[in-house]
């Protein structure tokens, strides 16, 4: 996500986080809430009800960006929570793909779900093991919240074509995957 994009984000949000401030919630509760949503999300697509799948995964990215902006703003950014963070992402990303899988169960689209969920998680993989190596890696057409934009969209107002949704965000996330690699190759030196 570009970062313009990120600050007028910031701007629209923060009578939020001014609030959360006021109240002391921690930017870890936000972040296990989001897997509460997580689970409805999973409830949801699970039993085909795309519309309120689509709300999940906006709950989803809201309380995923809450968390981060108020942990900036409370001067309370840790590794303890970046890690808590990126395994809860992981984990809703996988609740919310097998509701689908669930859903489609007796079709065809289970190997289409697979891959996607599957490159998602190496679109994040890679970044991950970048910044392990001392790499900075965020590039790519297809980093989570475009992803998530796809799903919602696909989700909220096109839940009849959404397998399609599905194929762009595989598509763009091998794209992502090809991307990152060789970045990350061009930029290391053994």
């Amino acid at each position: 996500m570009k970062e313009e994009t990120k600050i007028q984000l910031r701007k629209f949000l923060q009578p939020i986080i001014t609030l959360l401030l006021s109240l002391s919630i921690s930017p870890n509760l936000l972040t296990i809430l989001s897997l509460l949503f997580a689970g409805f999300g999973f409830f949801f697509f699970s039993r085909g009800n795309f519309l309120f799948g689509g709300f999940s995964l906006i709950m989803i990215s809201l309380f995923d960006t809450l968390d981060g902006e108020l942990a900036r703003q409370k001067n309370a950014t840790s590794r303890k929570g970046a890690f808590l963070d990126s395994v809860i992402d992981r984990l809703s990303e996988f609740l919310i793909f097998l509701g689908l899988f669930l859903h489609y169960q007796e079709d065809r689209m289970k190997t289409l779900i697979f891959l996607t969920l599957f490159s998602s998680f190496l679109v994040s993989y890679i970044r991950a093991r970048a910044e392990g190596i001392g790499k900075s890696c965020r590039i790519g057409l297809f980093e989570r919240p475009v992803r998530f934009l796809f799903l919602m969209i696909g989700s909220l107002f096109f839940p009849k074509y959404f397998p399609y949704f599905l194929l762009l965000i595989f598509i763009g996330c091998v794209i992502t995957i090809f991307q990152r690699i060789i970045y990350i190759w061009e930029k290391t030196v053994d």
